[in-house]
Parts: C-alpha cells; structure tokens; sequence
C-alpha cells in the first residue's frame, strides 16, 4: 500500500499544475502576474497557500469554468461534472470536477462514515432536494450506488424558485406542498429504509409520515445546509429512532465535510476528508475553505459560514484533517437562509 500523502506534498504539485507558465490555468497565470512572487518556487506548504490571498468569489460568477481549468488537465474532461451553488449569496458560482474529484469530494467521505457506523446497504433511498445544475441530486445517486442501492427515488425542489416566494405566502405554502406531496406519495408505495434531504424538509416530512414509515427509516443523510444539535435530537429520538443518522456540511464548490461525532457537548463537528479539501476558522470567526485539485484549483475562499476551529478527529479517523464545529451564517451576511433550503 502507498503511503499517503503529505498535505504538504500535495499543496505544491497541485501549486504547480495551476501555475505551470506553459500549461497552468488561465486564471491563477493572470493572478501571477499580480502576486509578486513566484509560487511555484515560493509555496512550499499549506500554511505558504494563504499567500495567495483570498479569492474573489465574484469570479466564480463571472469568469468561465474552463478559465479554472489548466491547459495541461483540458484533455481528461470527458465525463466531468459541471455544477453550481444554489446563488444564496448572489449569483450563482460554477465549477467543473473530474469524475475521480467527484468521487473524492462527494462519495467517498460519506461512504468512509457510513461504512464505520453501519449505515444500511442495498435499501431503498428517497431523495427530495436540488436537482439540475446542484451537485446534491447528483451526489445522492452516487452515494446509494457506492452502498449497493438502486438510484433513489427523488423529488426536485428548485431552491431558487422557493427563495423568490415571499415567506408566510401561500405560493411558498402551496409550493412546499407540491414536493411533500409527491415525497410521501413515494413513501406510500415504495419500502423506503433510507432519507436523504436537507434538515428543514425532514422535519416537515416526518410530521408528514406514519409511524410505520417513521420505523421503516434505517438510514438518515441531512444535505444542503448544517443540522442543528435540536433537530438531530428529535430525530434520532423522536422521528427515526431506528436509524443510523449521518450529516454533511459543504458546497457544490469544495464537496463534503462529514460530522464524525463527538464530545457530549453535542456541537456537531465537521471535517473534510484531505488533502484535496482544506477548511480553517478566521480571526473574526467565519469559516475560509480551499480547493486543491488537479482540474480546479480555489484558495482561500471566504464562506459566510462563522464556526469554531477544531483539530483532525484522531487515529481512528486518520484520513481526515482539522475542521470545524457548530458552523452557522455568520451575522455580518445579507443573505440568510431560507427555510434551510439552498
């Protein structure tokens, strides 16, 4: 077996793809020419990558994805995945993943956790969440195929048409409707062991669910926004008592922190699963996340997410390195959630 790779190690080779002169990525040449040094001979490290500055979040709005991409990776993107943020903030921000990023950023976190804690196999999963451009209904149909299940029933919820819709109206009213509607439609029909969907739609779906399907439920996912340390309480006591319960935190940008459990104190922790994925706290408490990939590369990146700085989990989760607690919107943001779906 190869010995892993230094987080280190892996800042430089991924510093040097983006940054080749002949071959690097259009984008991060043109931030070269204002840097004042060289990275390729000057980034020696994570802690070096912070030299770079922070990246303006703007660009992932404006610029195309392929200005992200080095020339020397443009060949291996036959089957990549291109997606979007749900545009919580704004516009929305586009990326591209290789199949292999895809994997690494989305699957194989959840698959390492679930397979630990004995989340179910080879069930039937429902889906209710993001689809089209959100990596999230892409992610959930992976996810189920890496534990031996069929792709998972799903209902679409557009999240950009849902924040339109003025909150306490009846469009908003009528709309949640709809998709609640065709989720337990499904639920009616089909032996759903599995529930993948964002924290604010379970709680309405499971007031919406018998007891016998709340039973039924041997697996919970919570996608799309953090879960709060009350609604996981009513869920693993109270909804799905039965079920081995597993949340995410992250974006359509970077990929998936997993919550690995923890201290009594119930702040539900969060690490990424490295190198490739590297998230540390700010002076002023908001939460900074880096890309390393051979296909993109963003660094340095200012979520508007606050949360504690913690530690890498230790022996028993080697693979995954410091992360945060309790993350939440930052209150200095315009734009907060709504209805915890994005």
């Amino acid at each position: 077996m190869a010995a892993p790779v230094s987080i280190d190690d892996h800042v430089r080779r991924i510093v040097r793809i983006h940054f080749d002169p002949a071959h690097g990525a259009p984008y991060w040449l043109e931030r070269r020419q204002r840097l004042g040094f060289d990275p390729i001979e000057e980034i020696h490290g994570l802690d070096d990558l912070r030299r770079l500055g922070p990246m303006c979040a703007g660009d992932l709005c404006r610029r195309s994805v392929m200005d992200f991409v080095p020339l020397s990776r443009r060949h291996r993107l036959a089957g990549a995945i291109v997606t979007e943020t749900g545009g919580t903030t704004g516009r929305p921000k586009r990326t591209v993943f290789s199949g292999e990023e895809f994997r690494a950023a989305f699957v194989e976190p959840f698959v390492r956790v679930a397979t630990a804690t004995g989340f179910p196999r080879s069930g039937a999963w429902l889906w209710v969440g993001p689809g089209g451009p959100h990596v999230i209904g892409q992610a959930a149909a992976a996810c189920a195929a890496a534990l031996d299940s069929p792709q998972p029933f799903a209902v679409d919820l557009d999240p950009r048409w849902f924040r339109k819709l003025p909150a306490g109206s009846m469009a908003r009213r009528r709309y949640l409707r709809h998709v609640l509607d065709q989720a337990i439609e499904v639920l009616n029909a089909e032996p759903i062991e599995v529930i993948f969907t964002t924290p604010a739609l379970l709680e309405t779906l499971a007031e919406a669910m018998t007891a016998v399907q709340r039973r039924r439920i041997r697996g919970v996912h919570y996608g799309g926004m953090r879960v709060s340390p009350e609604l996981l309480r009513s869920a693993q006591g109270e909804w799905f008592p039965e079920a081995v319960h597993l949340a995410g935190y992250g974006n359509s940008l970077f990929g998936v922190c997993m919550e690995l459990g923890g201290p009594p104190d119930r702040r539900l922790r969060y690490y990424p699963l490295g190198p490739r994925h590297q998230v540390r706290v700010g002076e002023d408490g908001r939460v900074w996340m880096s890309r390393l990939d051979e296909t993109v590369l963003i660094a340095n990146l200012r979520e508007r997410d606050a949360a504690a700085p913690v530690p890498p989990p230790g022996a028993d989760w080697a693979e995954f390195g410091a992360g945060v607690a309790d993350p939440h919107p930052a209150g200095d943001t315009d734009s907060q959630p709504h209805a915890g779906i994005y």
